[in-house]
């Protein structure tokens, strides 16, 4: 039988021998691997969600932490930032600047001056927000709700992939193992029966 109906029989039967007397140990063992590579997957996708959801919970208290120490305020950049490059593939280099002068005011009421990030191209005198520390020191801005979802998505999806590859590697390898077994056990059966022939 040919077609994708033939190739779904045969697969069929080469991981379901079923009752039939030709049909090794090795045979039998091969057919329980695809059942075992299923049942593990299966079983990993509550361990990735239960990974996905601390990590989930400890970036959400990473982000209230920052919010509750980080502050937004206005500053304005006291020199024009670098415009972008053009590269060699008729694209710009660089999607922002971390080196552009600016002032802003702390939460203390002082001013401060220093280098704060800014998007290529933009003006002197240009209101860009800044987050700052309770002592008025730039910061990166504090993890958004978006990213803390994210994170957590991505931490239980990588889980369940890395067990995925782990359960298909043994698998493979689990097949490797079997076939140069059988291909042993082969060459040691016709060794026999070539000794057989000679003395007849």
């Amino acid at each position: 039988m040919n077609g994708p109906f033939g190739r779904l029989a045969r697969f069929w039967r080469r991981i379901h021998p079923g009752r039939n007397p030709l049909a090794r140990r090795s045979d039998r063992v091969e057919g329980v691997l695809p059942l075992v590579v299923v049942l593990g997957m299966l079983s990993a996708l509550p361990l990735a969600i239960l990974a996905g959801g601390a990590t989930y919970r400890g970036q959400a208290a990473t982000s209230e932490r920052q919010h509750a120490t980080r502050h937004l305020v206005t500053a304005t950049l006291t020199e024009n930032a670098p415009a972008p490059t053009p590269a060699t593939d008729n694209s710009f280099a660089g999607s922002g600047s971390s080196g552009v002068p600016a002032r802003w005011t702390a939460l203390d009421g002082t001013e401060r001056t220093g280098s704060i990030p800014a998007d290529p191209g933009t003006a002197a005198d240009t209101a860009v927000p800044l987050w700052l520390t309770e002592s008025g020191d730039p910061v990166p801005a504090p993890l958004s709700s978006s990213d803390v979802t994210t994170t957590g998505i991505l931490a239980g999806v990588f889980c369940w992939l890395a067990s995925a590859v782990v359960l298909v590697t043994g698998y493979w390898v689990g097949r490797l193992l079997l076939d140069r077994r059988r291909g042993s056990r082969w060459d040691h059966e016709w060794a026999t029966v070539g000794e057989k022939w000679a003395r007849s």
